[in-house]
């Protein structure tokens, strides 16, 4: 395995009297957007906890390990960097998260602090190791006691009940008793081996007797199968039987340790990755953000003197999940919707929808709990938006109405101009150049309606016009021609009239006596009759 790089970053702490999530650690799980397996290992102090963790991230330092009475880890811890997994089955990724718990049995700890650390490693474990040194015998079981605290100080719903242990139970992680230092032969009285498992459940059936002592080991016992009906076992021996070495784990070579540590840390680390499985509320897969929400929900719990329970808790996260999720949606929403379609019923229409269902998986993605809170905070979202969209659309569809009745008065005085001085032909191209600057500068349902109407008010008003001026100027000209035909027929009548005076003095002069002598007149008559003579 490659090396992680990272360091260990706190992520709930305490000061003997409240416990606290520590910004950093809850900044650190909120940026973990897929699903987290969470792999927390618990024991007692100066067990090698920290060590175990280390191997899992492919190091042989980072959390640190103790070499001396003093506890290294206080409170809880978690690598800065999530280790990639992928799911086998669907191969979608998912993030392993480590979990170091302080100690139990600390010399400068509570046992109020040593029982509610040991119960949030639970709670927000999918897979949880408990670590301890030699076989499982009585005193091991006497550590394991905790696990009744838990059924005493955890809730799985408010109701409570004599079923809240089975309740209990649906929540729970994956348990690993992990045997270190292990030195027994795993096998039966007629010398066939067992697996380590089995060894498990051998200790975990009722002893016999009676008693006060036979009866709390055996609520002991029934409190981890109940808790932890999912179990495994798994045994590793001594590292190295130096115990300067020991002390010193974390810095000795892999040739330094013995091969049968190494090949069992080895197998363990596999084991321990095969296990490891998304955590899950019911049937909701858990993201860094619901993680980090469920511990400020139980360390808040606690610190109320109350019994954190787990589906309140739960309802609680997935509220908030879902309302973010909303918010989400609604900004996802804004982002995709183009506000520049054009604004007509239909492109709106469709705009929207393609900025709902942009939405819709964005909110789909983040939204957790079950259907019926999912469904009232998308009716939530899916409301606002709808909200936004008639503003919208009704002010785009308004404006878009003022540009087409404001771009039609443009297109009217054009016409207009037009019409007063053009003839057919240039009344035609001013109206058709006026409508392609009505067609670029305009949108919307009312464009081709309005200028339909103003169209068909303004041509018969263009046409009697223009019919009007044709008349006119058709009188004007009828006017001018009676004029002339009317000054043609006074010269011709004038003409006429002077032809009869001179046809007259031409018949009087034919009858004068000899050597008369007609005067000359001007004239054309005249001077015929003076050639004549």
């Amino acid at each position: 395995m490659v090396p992680n790089e990272g360091i260990p970053v706190p992520l709930i702490i305490g000061d003997g009297k409240k416990l606290q999530c520590t910004p950093d650690g809850l900044k650190l799980l909120r940026s973990i957007r897929h699903p987290v397996a969470v792999v927390a290992v618990c024991g007692r102090a100066r067990t090698g906890k920290s060590y175990i963790l280390n191997q899992l991230l492919g190091r042989s330092s980072g959390f640190v390990v103790s070499s001396s009475y003093k506890p290294q880890t206080r409170g809880i811890w978690l690598w800065s960097s999530p280790v990639e997994l992928r799911d086998s089955v669907s191969n979608e990724p998912f993030y392993l998260v480590l979990l170091d718990t302080e100690g139990i049995d600390a010399y400068n700890q509570t046992t109020q602090d040593g029982v509610q650390l040991f119960c949030l490693a639970v709670l927000l474990s999918s897979l949880f190791v408990f670590n301890q040194m030699g076989p499982i015998d009585e005193a091991a079981l006497d550590r394991l006691s905790l696990v009744t605290e838990i059924t005493k100080r955890v809730r799985a719903r408010a109701t409570g009940g004599d079923d809240d242990l089975r309740g209990l139970s649906e929540f729970s992680p994956t348990f690993m008793w992990l045997l270190r230092d292990f030195y027994f032969s795993l096998e039966r009285d007629d010398g066939v081996q067992v697996s380590a498992r089995d060894y498990l459940e051998t200790a975990l059936m009722p002893s016999g007797g009676s008693g006060p002592a036979v009866e709390a080991k055996n609520a002991i016992r029934a409190s981890i199968k109940a808790l932890f009906p999912d179990r495994d076992c798994f045994t590793l021996v001594r590292p190295v039987a130096d115990e300067a070495q020991l002390r010193l784990l974390d810095t000795l070579e892999q040739g330094e340790l013995r091969p049968e540590f190494t090949k069992g840390v080895s197998e363990l680390t596999s084991r321990v990755l095969a296990k490891a499985l998304p955590k899950r509320m019911g049937t909701q897969l858990v993201s860094g953000p619901i993680l980090a929400g469920l511990a400020e929900a139980y360390v808040r719990a606690i610190n109320e003197g109350a019994v954190p329970t787990i589906s309140t808790a739960w309802q609680g996260v997935a509220e908030a999940e879902c309302r973010a999720a909303a918010y989400a949606a609604e900004d996802a929403y804004r982002a995709t919707f183009n506000e520049g379609v054009p604004p007509d019923e239909v492109s709106l229409l469709t705009e929207h929808q393609r900025a709902l269902r942009a939405a819709g998986d964005v909110f789909k993605r983040g939204a957790v709990g079950d259907k019926q809170l999912r469904t009232t905070f998308k009716e939530q979202w899916r409301k606002t938006c709808e909200g936004s969209f008639a503003m919208f659309r009704d002010a785009r569809l308004a404006r878009a109405a003022a540009d087409v009745d404001a771009q039609l008065l443009v297109v009217m005085k054009a016409m207009q101009n037009a019409g007063r001085t053009g003839d057919v032909a240039t009344i035609a191209a001013q109206s058709r150049r006026a409508i392609s600057a009505y067609d670029s500068a305009t949108c919307g349902p009312t464009k081709w309606v309005k200028l339909v109407e103003v169209l068909q008010d303004q041509w018969p008003g263009l046409a009697e016009g223009l019919v009007q001026r044709k008349a006119d100027e058709c009188q004007v000209e009828v006017e001018r021609l009676s004029k002339e035909v009317l000054q043609m027929k006074e010269m011709l009548q004038a003409a006429a009239k002077q032809m009869q005076e001179q046809e007259a003095a031409a018949g009087a002069s034919r009858s004068l006596p000899a050597g008369y002598e007609v005067p000359k007149q001007a004239g054309c008559l005249g001077g015929c009759f003076a050639g004549a003579k």
